[in-house]
This record gives structure tokens, C-alpha cells and sequence, in this order.
């Protein structure tokens, strides 16, 4: 989630983070937020090591209208022994949505297996009843033919449109932090009023989809709840996480075999990101795969290669400097 907010915040135009403006300062919380201090102190509670958190996640801003995860979880976001269901995910950002003019839920698809894969919009008001317009804009620079490939016309459609940030979870069923983690996220960005917090609301549209693998992600549910059941026994391991994928369900965006994939591209394209962000979790360090893990696509253009190391050394550069420690590259 830090990463995330981290790169939301740099690159999508928050206040500008220069030498001359120290990170506590940028990422500084708004004065007059309230807190949630009890979902504060069980994040502390259940972080191990105070080194392993930082400003942007050490604390839950509270609000009168929209409620927390605790609401849908029973305790926080990541908290132990708590894995939800999809529908448990998936109804509380609709909570969020009948709670806040800030969040609107679209339903993009279903699974091999029938089930619900949602994408969550989150932005101030006005951008989100923009939507459909600025989807147009972004549609026309995506395809400069459309505008006869006039810079000018290129330069006023910018000006008038905001960027789309695509953020999935989930897309391997046996990664299980990402459902919960961003449910917290829509939550922090719906509430929280810390500058850099309105800055992305007011510049940029987050577009989340919690689950990718929803079929393999009921099947996780079902093992976890049954190995607490019975600690003593072997689980039994899944031989396919969902409807015939095992691991690797992200490389099926060369062929696009399965509705999961399908439904994550659709959604893609027709939003046009500028940013498709999903969160893996194959390793126990905050990981950042745009900068050094090839092999890139021969036919992929430099400058956009260049897109991803920017994205990827300004996340290890700000994650360090804030001190967190096992920030790594792969390369």
C-alpha cells in the first residue's frame, strides 16, 4: 500500500517532492484529521517491527459517514487468521460506494466459474461525473490518428483530461495481502484530507480491481479455513488455484485464454490507463519489478520501457529514504 501511495502521489502530480521539500513534509498527515484510534493501535499492534511501517500507513484517519474495513473484516486490514470471501471484498466497496460520491463500483465481467470481477473508480466528485468524457479524451490520445495527428489538438485534450491509475490484486489466488490491503487504500484515499491524499484525488483516477483470480480465490478461502480447522493435518494443496490455472494465469495475457484475463484487458484498453500497477507478492521484500526484470518485448517502445524505470527507481528511491528497510529491484 505504501508503494502504491507512494507512486500515486509522485507521479500523478501531488505537490512537487524536491530536495528542498523533506518527505515527513510531503507525506505529512492533515492537522485537523481525525483518527480511528482503535484501528491505529491494532495496526501497531500487529506490525512487528515499527521499522516495517511509516507515515503514510502508521495511521487510520477516521470518518463519520464512510466506514472503515474493520466494518466488513471485524478487525483490520492484514489483520492474522483472516482471510475474507469474495463477496465480503466485494460489498464493502460497495459500502464505499453508497457512502461516498467519491467511489463508483462497475461490474467487468465474470469468471470461468460465473463469478463477479468488479473495477472501483475513486476520485473527487467532479472527476467521476466526468468519467465518460474524459474516457473520449483519453481515447483520442491513445489513437492519435483519431486527431490527425495534430500536437495541438494533442496538447488541449491533455490539459482537459486526468490520467487513470489501474491497480489489481489477487491475480495468483495463494497471494492473499492484496484484497484486504486495498480495500484499506480506497478507504484512505475516499477519507483521508493530508494534501498529497486531495492532491490525487483531484488529479488522477484510481481504478481498482481486488481480486483477479476470483475462482482460485474462494478455493484459497476454503484451504485456509480448513487448515485452522484441523492444524494437526496436511492441507491439501491445490492442484489448479482456479478454473484449469495453476500459476501463471498473468502470462495468459499473450493469449488471452481465460475470462479473467480478458476482463483485466477490456478494462485496460477501455479506460484507457496510463497505468496498469497489479501487486504480486512473491517475495517478502517490497519488491519493484519495473526497473531491472527483463526481458522486455523487443517491440515495446524505449521511451515506454523508460515509463516503467521511472515508476520503479522513484518507488525504491522515496521507500528508502523514508527508511523502510528490504526495499530491492530485482536487478
Amino acid at each position: 500500500m505504501q508503494r502504491v501511495l507512494v507512486s500515486l502521489a509522485v507521479l500523478f502530480g501531488a505537490t512537487s517532492l524536491q530536495a528542498a521539500s523533506p518527505l515527513e513534509a510531503h507525506f505529512a498527515a492533515d492537522p485537523n484529521q481525525k483518527v480511528d484510534a482503535w484501528y491505529t493501535g491494532q495496526i501497531a499492534k500487529y506490525t512487528t517491527d515499527p521499522s516495517f511501517n511509516t507515515q503514510l500507513t502508521d495511521y487510520l484517519p477516521a470518518s463519520d459517514s464512510v466506514p472503515s474495513p474493520a466494518k466488513a473484516l471485524g478487525d483490520v486490514s492484514g489483520a492474522p487468521n483472516m482471510l475474507p470471501r469474495l463477496k465480503t471484498v466485494h460489498d464493502y466497496f460497495r459500502l464505499l460506494e453508497a457512502s461516498s460520491p467519491r467511489v463508483k463500483v462497475f461490474s467487468i465481467g465474470r469468471s470461468e466459474e460465473g463469478r463477479e470481477m468488479i473495477a472501483v473508480a475513486i476520485a473527487d466528485e467532479k472527476l467521476l461525473a466526468d468519467l465518460e468524457a474524459n474516457r473520449e479524451r483519453l481515447a483520442q490520445l491513445s489513437d492519435p490518428r483519431r486527431i490527425g495527428l495534430d500536437d495541438a489538438k494533442a496538447s488541449e485534450l491533455i490539459a482537459q483530461s486526468v490520467p487513470v491509475y489501474y491497480i489489481t490484486g489477487a491475480i495468483h489466488s495463494n497471494e492473499t495481502g492484496t484484497p484486504t490491503s486495498l480495500m484499506e487504500l480506497a478507504y484512505r484515499l475516499t477519507v483521508d484530507e493530508a494534501p498529497y491524499i486531495r492532491a490525487i484525488r483531484s488529479k488522477v483516477i484510481t481504478l481498482i480491481t481486488p481480486v483477479v483470480e476470483t475462482d482460485g480465490w474462494e478455493r484459497k478461502v476454503d484451504v485456509y479455513n480448513w487448515h485452522r480447522a484441523h492444524p494437526d493435518q496436511q492441507f491439501p494443496h491445490l492442484l489448479y488455484w482456479g478454473h484449469y490455472v495453476a500459476h501463471d494465469n498473468n502470462r495468459d495475457a499473450m493469449l488471452a485464454s481465460l475470462a479473467l484475463t480478458r476482463n483485466v484487458i477490456d478494462t485496460y484498453t477501455g479506460w484507457h490507463a496510463q497505468v496498469l500497477h497489479d501487486l504480486h507478492e512473491s517475495v517478502p521484500f517490497l519488491y519493484d519489478n519495473t526497473v531491472g526484470a527483463g526481458p522486455y518485448n523487443a517491440w515495446v517502445d524505449p521511451l515506454l520501457v523508460n515509463e516503467w524505470q521511472q515508476i520503479g527507481w522513484n518507488n525504491v528511491d522515496t521507500l528508502t529514504r523514508l527508511g523502510l528497510p528490504g526495499v530491492f529491484t530485482h536487478g
